[in-house]
């Protein structure tokens, strides 16, 4: 009994401190693992604090690295200093889309292209002019009335710009003959197709010499190159008591891919050949006239007609020799100004491959420059004026389709005057095949009058106006201003997009010489008078589709219009999803916020995720460690 008390004593004595041992290292294996979780929780904390920073940081300088427009820096070049102050004239119809320049650093260029439906040619383009074949002014001649000018022993700088408010193109030349710090001197050139002398083709130069240097100019005139079968008659005549040099070139021009052929005859006034100083301070113009006529395409060639063109076009050219260079340039902006009194507008869209205001404009401009505008000629008489004003105001089913602003085909990108002629006879079928073959008739106002229709999808017909675009379409803010409808009567149509994403439709009356009544879709709701004050109207859905808008000025008409459309549904339409409403806005789908700042976001969730899964799982790691540890501490 002694001996087992003793040998239970020593057991004791030997296991209690090894009992009480691991219980103390085992906490503090625990305080360990506890305080190396919370450095690296601190760490992971800090280095997700900086990598916040650094996102924040990459987000305000990429997002307005992203959204700020690129401006071409301008580089310690005095000439392009020079050229930029120039241009500077025009940056606010830049800024409206009614200016466009073209530059070698830009990605998109307008080609300066004039035209007035009877000829055409472009400022800076290797094509000689272009007169009409069929549709559009697609026929080229082998005859080059653009002057190009030369200033000899100097550096220069150009930029060519498009003015289609006025119809006019521009090239405009910076040059440097001394050093670094002397002064730019200037060459400006002015071309444009005249409006109401649809004949005539005129290019305006002023060179101006500011330095203390003298200019030595060379001008580079081609005139007829290559024509075949054509024939050339240099002259030289006192006109307005001034000795005037000019040429006549006439012959055939062939038509490809058939028999037939076109007589022209060209007058073009002629520059000096010889190399002339321009001294210091001096400015000097120069006005370069060409008159065209042509007869239409045969496979027999009419003599009679022939036989008098060149002494026709001599007579024009001389005839307009006696009229002033800004008289002629006033009568030809005043069309074009005349012209633009109706148009279209559209809210800009920042998504990749939309349609916007600059394209629309252009193709607008290019597109009229193929038509005639007989209503403002100044050789047509009473009677045609009259019939071309009946045309315009009274419509006769115009226009009978889709929206236009949804064929690309028709807002192809041009580059030259072949791809120019190509949209604008893409345009024309459209317009004759789609019930508008009057209104084109009538010339550029006509055309233009058809374009607006159809870009909105309106259409005139038994007794009212009818706007028949798609609920689903109208997610950008849209703008028909002066349509005509009746006689001495224009209305303007916008669509605007609300906050809530949905659209509705404003109607005003531009002018009008009766009453004009309006009802949205179905005509539900009584008629409402249109006045000068804008009304608005909702966007409705029905079912089957009808038009969204009613105009006309028989009420009783309006009023029995709703017991003849026969609907099953009639509802307001929906708001526009928003990913739909902010592609167009911003240019993603993701809202106002850019999209560096969401890619920054995910960023940013990915790598916490992450370190999240990396703590977790060096956690589980070395609970497994210990877990192993303390088996192989209690089998020591």
């Amino acid at each position: 009994m002694h001996h087992g008390l003793i040998l239970l004593r020593r057991v004791f004595n030997f296991r209690f401190p090894c009992f009480f041992n691991c219980r103390q290292m085992w906490w503090k294996l625990q305080a360990q693992s506890l305080f190396t979780r919370l450095n690296s929780l601190n760490r992971s904390r800090k280095l997700v604090l900086v990598l916040l920073v650094v996102c924040v940081f990459l987000y305000y300088f990429l997002s307005s690295w992203f959204n700020t427009p690129k401006q071409h820096t301008i580089a310690p070049d005095n000439l392009e200093f020079c050229l930029q102050e120039k241009v500077e004239r025009f940056s606010d119809a830049i800024d409206r889309y009614d200016v466009f320049l073209n530059q070698d650093t830009q990605e998109k260029n307008y080609p300066p292209y004039v035209g007035n439906g009877k000829l055409a040619a472009s400022i800076d383009s290797d094509s000689g002019i272009f007169i009409r074949l069929n549709r559009a002014l697609s026929l080229p001649v082998k005859y080059y009335p653009v002057v190009s000018t030369k200033i000899i022993n100097t550096k220069a700088k150009e930029a060519s710009l498009l003015n289609i408010r006025e119809g006019i193109a521009y090239k405009l030349q910076t040059v440097q003959s001394g050093g670094w710090r002397s002064k730019c001197n200037y060459v400006e050139n002015r071309l444009y197709a005249h409006r109401g002398r649809p004949s005539v083709l005129i290019q305006d130069i002023r060179i101006s010499n500011p330095s203390k240097r003298p200019l030595f100019i060379e001008f580079e005139q081609v005139g007829q190159f290559n024509w075949k079968n054509s024939r050339t008659t240099p002259k030289t005549e006192v006109v307005g008591g001034q000795t005037v040099s000019y040429e006549v070139t006439e012959g055939e021009v062939d038509i490809q891919d058939n028999n037939y052929h076109v007589y022209a005859a060209v007058a073009s006034v002629k520059l000096p050949k010889n190399t002339f100083t321009l001294k210091s301070g001096e400015t000097k113009q120069y006005q370069v006239l060409t008159v065209v006529n042509y007869t239409k395409p045969y496979e027999k060639k009419p003599e009679k007609e022939t036989s008098v063109m060149s002494a026709g076009v001599i007579k024009e050219l001389k005839d307009v020799l006696n009229i002033g260079v800004s008289t002629l340039q006033a009568e030809h902006v005043k069309v074009w100004n005349k012209l633009w009194e109706s148009g279209f507008g559209i809210s800009h869209s920042k998504a990749q491959g939309a349609l916007n205001a600059d394209k629309i404009n252009t193709t607008m401009y290019y597109v009229m420059s193929n038509v005639p505008a007989p209503l403002h000629d100044i050789g047509v008489s009473p009677t045609e004026r009259t019939r071309i004003q009946q045309v315009l105001h009274y419509p006769d089913r115009c226009y009978n389709g889709h929206s236009t602003l949804l064929a690309n085909t028709l807002w192809a990108d041009v580059s030259d005057e072949d791809d120019i002629a190509q949209v604008s006879t893409h345009w024309m079928i459209t317009l004759e095949k789609m019930g508008c073959d009057f209104m084109v008739r009538s010339g550029a106002e006509g055309v233009l009058q058809a374009m607006l229709l159809s870009m909105g999808a309106f259409r005139f017909g038994d007794s009212h106006l009818e706007f028949k675009m798609e609920p689903k379409d109208l997610h950008r803010d849209l703008f028909f201003h002066r349509i005509n409808y009746g006689n001495n009567t224009h209305l303007n149509v916008s669509v605007i997009v609300g906050e809530d994403n949905k659209a509705s439709i404003y109607v005003a009356l531009d002018r009008n010489d009766r009453p004009y009544y309006a009802c949205d879709a179905g005509c539900i709701d009584s008629p409402m008078q249109l006045s000068r004050k804008v009304q608005q109207f909702p966007v409705k859905l029905t079912e089957p589709l009808t038009a969204i808008l009613y105009i006309t000025a028989d009420k009783v008409h309006m009023e029995d219009l709703k017991h003849v459309l026969h609907l099953q549904s009639i509802k307001e339409a929906p708001p526009h999803e928003h990913h739909v409403i902010a592609l167009h806005k911003h240019g993603h789908h993701f809202g106002g916020l850019p999209l560096i700042f969401w890619i920054s976001l995910a960023f940013l969730v990915i790598v916490f995720h992450l370190f999240l899964v990396k703590l977790i799982v060096n956690e589980y790691c070395q609970g497994q460690e210990r877990f192993t540890g303390r088996r192989k501490g209690y089998n020591v």
